[in-house]
């Protein structure tokens, strides 16, 4: 092997190493229903993530803060609304989850055949309300991105059939499950030093 092959080896092993820093989305499944899913990627960063029924109250530690949700500003709910509907709402083998609203855990067969997922960011003090940002899960792949300006605090979602909550949680993987690119290249360059070093011993013979 030529130290020129020995080189690009390397290369593209450190790039597929740094390519392995994506993580790939793990639907959460049971029953043919979809719970939630982990690794879901928000401007860079892995959430996961599971559909509750409830009041904000309850689920968001009393709903008294915007920090008491995953993402406090509506730039950031958008993003995470716009990555559930990229990555976790799709029609696959386990599931038409873009087409058939009904399979996503807490949302039920509805006569507007619609599914709202609410992602909350903000916190209204003064007013029982918080600001949400839904996405809308339709049939027929006409999806909608939207805003709902507020839903009472001590609403109950579990008493609508169309409506539920996306509770966010920081994802647990925080090491890049292949070896760092950086220590691949230094050990394709090492390999490189030995190939050189045995080249050079072979002419002195």
């Amino acid at each position: 092997m030529t130290i020129r092959s020995v080189a690009i080896a390397a290369a593209l092993v450190a790039l597929t190493a740094t390519s392995g820093l994506a993580a790939t989305v793990q639907l959460n499944v049971v029953g043919g229903q979809l719970f939630g899913a982990r690794n879901v990627d928000v401007n860079g960063a892995l959430y996961d993530v599971e559909f509750v029924d409830g009041t904000c109250v309850a689920l968001f530690n009393g709903c008294t803060s915007a920090s008491d949700f995953a993402f406090s500003t509506r730039t950031l709910a958008v993003a995470a609304a716009t990555s559930l509907m990229n990555t976790v709402f799709l029609d696959g083998p386990l599931g038409d989850f873009d087409s058939d609203p009904a399979l996503t855990a807490g949302i039920e067969q509805n006569f507007l055949d619609v599914g709202f997922i609410a992602v909350p960011y903000e916190f209204r003090p003064g007013s029982l309300s918080a600001g949400t940002i839904n996405f809308f899960n339709e049939p027929d792949d006409f999806d909608i991105l939207s805003t709902l300006s507020s839903i009472k605090l001590t609403t109950d979602t579990s008493n609508i059939d169309y409506f539920v909550f996306a509770r966010f949680t920081p994802s647990q993987i925080t090491a890049v499950p292949l070896p760092a690119g950086g220590l691949l290249l230094l050990a394709g360059l090492a390999g490189l030093g030995l190939v050189q070093a045995r080249r050079k011993t072979e002419e002195v013979r």
